[in-house]
């Protein structure tokens, strides 16, 4: 998993990004990007290092929100907005 900040994407990756999502991105967005081939299980080792990777991530921003002073209710509702916002997959 990589995770990058939006506003060190450059520009031409940030606009394809913003293409391919159906919205522009925020500066103080984080973009998250995730490959995986399906139907294949990987090594154990490898699903420890992502479940790490996953864990870190968390907790970043859980420390983001609480150095931010973000209450549950507005993450809640942040949520909500992202999946209404969501642009829906053809088939």
């Amino acid at each position: 998993m990589i995770s990058l900040p939006v506003n060190d994407l450059p520009e031409p990756d940030r606009r394809s990004l913003e293409n391919l999502l159906g919205h522009p991105l925020e500066a103080d967005q984080q973009v998250f990007v995730l490959v995986f081939s399906a139907g294949q299980v990987s090594d154990s080792a490898t699903r420890r290092a992502a479940t790490q990777n996953i864990r870190s991530a968390l907790d970043k921003a859980d420390h983001h929100r609480t150095v931010r002073g973000i209450t549950d209710d507005e993450v809640d509702a942040a949520l909500d907005e992202a999946m209404g916002n969501v642009r829906p997959r053809p088939g």
